[in-house]
């Protein structure tokens, strides 16, 4: 029978032999089931960090609006009194700004500041060639 079990299992009949045991163990209450308290202690610690979590979530994306807010009152201050062909460019380099900031915010495990200079770099470049 340790036999089939293996096979059927594709594991040695020592590891099926200790499987056995130890869920007897546990059956019988002689041993705690480690997966058990770990589920136990993974949920509590998650029910109480929660509120936390969305609480910083919302304190980030509050922080985002302000910051896209001032960044755009700072253009729109900076296009005053400019000439129509200044304003156009204002606004494309802003817009740059923009397209790279939603790209910076997707960015998952790549290397920010390589990110950053090539973006600079294209903003660099984009100006000067509307020059």
């Amino acid at each position: 029978m340790i036999s089939q079990l293996a096979a059927q299992r594709h594991m040695p009949k020592s590891e099926v032999l200790r499987d056995l045991v130890d869920r007897g163990l546990v059956s019988i209450g002689a041993k705690t089931d480690e997966d058990y308290l770990y589920g136990l202690v993974q949920r509590a610690v998650k029910e109480t960090m929660q509120p936390q979590i969305e609480r910083l979530a919302a304190i980030s994306a509050k922080a985002a609006h302000i910051s896209s807010a001032a960044f755009f009152m700072g253009v729109y201050s900076a296009t005053r009194g400019c000439s129509p062909a200044e304003q156009r460019q204002i606004e494309e380099v802003a817009g740059s700004a923009r397209e790279l900031g939603i790209q910076y915010l997707k960015l998952k495990d790549r290397d920010i500041d390589a990110f950053l200079k090539v973006g600079a770099k294209r903003m660099i470049d984009e100006s000067e060639s509307t020059e």
